[in-house]
């Protein structure tokens, strides 16, 4: 590695004997040479402003693509009920029919009874004569 002169220069000025002046200069340097590898540089950030901007982009593409499967979701959900909403009614338009069909037979039974009543009567009245 290569000591700069002029960080040798500032250090001799102030009286720093020439072996630790160059002592500290290599000492910086490495200390330089190794922050590289560790400090993000102009392009490295250039590059993760570059997957943020991809990560963005995908991320808005994720949320319309959820929002479509949302309204799919929705639209299937509000069919469905419409078809179960049509099978309860038709369900309960068969028991009101059945309601009105039991109340129906057991008028005609009454009315049955009745009549059949009716005409025993007749016979016992008029047959002890």
């Amino acid at each position: 590695m290569a000591v700069l002169p002029a960080s040798l220069e500032i250090l001799e000025k102030a009286d720093v004997p020439p072996a630790q002046a160059r002592a500290m200069v290599q000492a910086i340097e490495i200390e330089i040479a190794g922050a590289k590898e560790t400090l993000a540089t102009r392009q490295d950030v250039l590059l993760v402003k570059q997957d943020v901007v991809i990560l963005r982009q995908e991320m808005a593409q994720l949320r319309i693509e959820l929002r479509h499967e949302m309204q799919d979701s929705a639209s299937g959900l509000r069919q469905e009920m419409g078809e179960l909403r049509h099978a309860l009614e038709l369900r309960l338009a068969s028991m009101v029919t059945q309601r009105q069909l039991y109340g129906t037979v057991f008028g005609a039974i009454l009315g049955q009874m009745t009549l059949l009543l009716g005409i025993a009567y007749f016979f016992v009245t008029h047959l002890q004569h």
